[in-house]
């Protein structure tokens, strides 16, 4: 047995031995020196949303925290940034890392995970239903069943009218669950969530599974244990 294949074998021993959501916590784990970081940046993306007109600064405070937060998650994806194809710039395509791949064939990761879309829409608006659609012609020509939306207020629309009516209705074009595309949106409540000890895998998998069911993401999201914890720090 190689060395690779006895990390391997232990790994499987340690996930086999804890719960689902404690996996995506050691899988996904961001190091304490990249936390810091991490909060500056979401601290000047909230600062650029509540102060800043300039849609080009906000953009591009949205765009390093997203690429930050994907490039420190526990070293599973690689990101590509502005992606020029024939007929589109695409924000971020992002697949899973050399370090990730052994996890994603071993299922211990979302399928939808092996290759993803990101689009980051930082107007003083909720996200209209008009860029959604260009979203979803995007994954639909790039045959990609993963789609994140990020932005600080979220998309258009409530149940299934503008923004949000438009992503379930696109979701169920497809009969069969694994041929569906999905859109879910990040927004600040979420890159928040994340800071306070929330996981990044675990949100996506949430978020997939409140489009797949149509319920409330708050349904599926339990407390953090470390929430209490962060909350006294901030006090102090």
């Amino acid at each position: 047995m190689t060395e690779l294949e006895r990390n391997a074998s232990k790994l499987t021993s340690l996930l086999e031995k804890v719960g689902e959501e404690s996996s995506y916590q050691a899988l996904c784990k961001m190091k304490d020196e990249d936390k810091i970081v991490y909060k500056d940046k979401l601290d000047y993306f909230k600062s650029v949303n509540e102060n800043e007109s300039n849609k080009n600064i906000r953009g591009k405070a949205l765009e390093d925290l997203v690429n930050f937060l994907l490039e420190v998650s526990g070293g599973l994806f690689e990101v590509k940034c502005n992606v020029r194809t024939n007929t589109n710039e695409l924000d971020q395509i992002i697949k899973i890392s050399s370090k990730g791949k052994w996890l994603y064939a071993h299922k211990y990761l979302n399928e939808r995970l092996g290759m993803f879309i990101g689009e980051c829409k930082n107007y003083n608006k909720k996200v209209s239903v008009t860029y959604v659609g260009k979203f979803c012609s995007l994954l639909q020509t790039s045959d990609i069943k993963l789609g994140i939306m990020f932005s600080y207020h979220g998309v258009s629309g409530s149940g299934w009218k503008d923004g949000n009516g438009l992503i379930k209705k696109f979701y169920m074009c497809k009969e069969k669950e694994p041929e569906r595309i999905c859109i879910i949106e990040f927004t600040y409540d979420d890159f928040e969530k994340i800071l306070n000890g929330n996981n990044l895998l675990q949100l996506i998998d949430d978020k997939i599974d409140a489009l797949r069911f149509d319920t409330s993401l708050n349904n599926l999201i339990s407390k953090h244990p470390a929430e209490d914890e962060m909350k006294n720090m901030k006090t102090e």
